[in-house]
């Protein structure tokens, strides 16, 4: 199995994007055979649209991705570069006050990914508003839209954003939506997720959490999980960092420190006001809600499946 796909496919709540991601590669190599045996092939599009909240893991699969296609052939690595392109565009980054200039900075950034993946991080700051200038917003997406179908073979371009707004972003101009073959859904982790992902951001940095450290981390999971402006593997991130600067502190104060004292993470390394200590009881009952939701969707998903 392709490096990049296996590495996908490992990291938590990564299971359908490497689903598709495998479609398309497997796609790609029995179209060739096809075409040795002088059979028809029909050309598909590789650009997806992946739907999410913050820190879900879009990024990281949209390059591990990248990397799977070049792997594979699909995408073409430029001469001399021991890299695939990997270029990412934001609103703040096109816009301009002059113009015509937002249009040719996509062009341009379409150019540099040449080999590589466009990613298109909330995607929906592009769609025309009432607020914005008339016409700029349609003139930016008909542009994306042009280098979509101009550097079809050349470039993966991956949209990304909130669900909702993503589809009003593919419905701002007729052709957008055809030129994206695939969408994939990035839902929030769970808690024991978050800590399978805690426990992996902590082996790569030579640190273990004891059973106390990992008990304080799921408590203080579960009350910032309904906190707005939860981050989901950012929040992660912030809390690990948060406790190696408390561990340093604290073994810092120890005469000769062991290997042990310098790897081990306990209760005192983490912080959690003693206002927000869940019971196991309530931990039990956030996660109950957290599976039914959950059913819920796959229902309505399989629903919306039959009808359409």
């Amino acid at each position: 199995m392709i490096k990049a796909l296996k590495e996908l496919g490992s990291l938590t709540g990564m299971q359908e994007i490497k689903k598709q991601a495998e479609q398309i590669i497997q796609l790609h190599r029995i179209s060739k055979l096809r075409k040795n045996h002088g059979l028809k092939n029909q050309s598909q599009s590789l650009h997806m649209v992946f739907t999410g909240n913050p820190g879900t893991g879009k990024t990281t699969a949209a390059r591990l991705v990248g990397k799977a296609f070049a792997a594979a052939g699909i995408l073409k690595i430029p001469k001399g570069s021991d890299e695939i392109p990997f270029v990412e565009i934001h609103h703040a980054d096109v816009t301009s006050k002059y113009v015509g200039d937002a249009e040719k900075t996509i062009v341009e950034k379409f150019k540099q990914a040449r080999g590589g993946v466009v990613f298109i991080d909330e995607a929906y700051a592009f769609t025309p508003s009432k607020d914005s200038e008339k016409g700029s917003g349609e003139k930016v997406v008909a542009a994306m839209v042009q280098m979509l179908e101009d550097m079809r073979d050349e470039v993966l371009v991956i949209a990304a954003g909130y669900s909702q707004e993503m589809d009003h972003f593919l419905d701002s101009n007729p052709g957008l939506r055809s030129r994206f073959s695939s969408s994939v859904h990035f839902p929030d982790y769970s808690v024991p997720d978050m800590i399978q992902i805690a426990q992996s951001m902590l082996i790569d940095r030579d640190y273990y959490p004891n059973n106390q450290y990992l008990g304080v981390l799921s408590n203080r999971l579960w009350t910032d999980k309904d906190k707005k402006g939860f981050g989901n593997g950012r929040t992660v991130r912030n809390i690990i960092e948060e406790s190696i600067r408390l561990h340093s502190v604290r073994v810092s104060q120890i005469p000769s420190p062991s290997k042990n004292d310098l790897t081990v993470l306990t209760n005192l390394d983490i912080k959690l006001p003693h206002q927000e200590v869940l019971s196991e009881k309530d931990m039990l009952y956030k996660a109950l809600n957290q599976i039914q939701g959950r059913l819920l969707d796959l229902e309505l998903k399989e629903l919306i499946t039959k009808n359409s």
